[in-house]
């Protein structure tokens, strides 16, 4: 069996989408990159809706209100995408692009239209499992457990993605050194609580120097497989991503979900 590293195409035929997409930005991002930044979106969003591949856009906004004044609120929003591109753009055409205002933010709001050249491989639709994390938010101190509810038999790796860092952003998890049994056929709960030796997914605040907002995006990813993985402690996503593109569609299922980490 041929693994393509970057996705495998037998024909070099298009399928034509009209797709929306909308980035919000602050003061310190120009119009233009924001446009752009959507433009991009929309083009993901386009690969998605033709592949069925997931492409998650975790863009979360916390508000902050000053209690001697109700409507005193200041707002930070925090964006961050995860895409594993296994189809790709052939052509694409703005229809509309306009920038707008909404609770105290501004977009960029695209309307495209997208040519997806689809890959041969596609995944196994039987082959899936649903992640649920404790909380949507957390504050370090906090532990962070999770629900995984296969839909058949299979081997898990959890992942702790840090998008604030560009080198060794993407941590191994589980299986590790105290919780090992990583091949799964009914719901678990990670860390479980039947172990001998019992552990925590405790959150601290590991922020790159320069970093200087209240809160973060952290992101938990479950690679399940058909066979049994080996897996690196930790990686850089350009290199995670490539090791993930080296398994067979069929053979694999990413699911993620988000969560805000605060300060304090």
């Amino acid at each position: 069996m041929a693994w393509c590293a970057w996705g495998c195409f037998t024909a070099a035929w298009a399928v034509t989408v009209d797709v929306k997409a909308q980035y919000h930005f602050g003061p310190d991002m120009s119009r233009n990159q924001a446009c752009e930044n959507a433009r991009e979106a929309a083009k993901l969003k386009a690969i998605s809706m033709v592949t069925g591949e997931r492409v998650s856009v975790d863009q979360q906004m916390h508000c902050s209100q000053n209690a001697l004044t109700a409507n005193d609120k200041q707002c930070e929003v925090n964006r961050n995408t995860w895409v594993l591109v296994e189809g790709r753009v052939n052509k694409s055409e703005v229809v509309s692009e306009v920038v707008k205002s909404s609770q105290g933010t501004q977009y960029c709001a695209v309307t495209m239209v997208v040519d997806v050249v689809t890959p041969s491989m596609v995944h196994d639709a039987s082959f899936d499992l649903r992640l649920d994390l404790n909380r949507n938010s957390f504050r370090p101190g906090e532990s962070l457990v999770l629900n995984i509810q296969p839909t058949a038999p299979m081997y898990i790796s959890v992942f702790n993605w840090r998008p604030a860092w560009v080198k060794d952003s993407v941590v191994k998890l589980f299986p590790n050194d105290q919780d090992s049994k990583n091949y799964i056929t009914q719901p678990v709960q990670i860390p479980s609580t039947s172990l001998k030796t019992p552990y925590r997914f405790e959150l601290e605040w590991l922020a790159p120097a320069g970093y200087d907002k209240a809160l973060m995006s952290e992101w938990v990813m479950v690679v399940a497989t058909k066979q049994p993985m080996n897996w690196l402690s930790v990686y850089d996503m350009q290199r995670f991503k490539e090791k993930l593109l080296e398994i067979p569609a069929d053979q694999r299922r990413v699911v993620h979900r988000s969560y805000l980490l605060l300060r304090d």
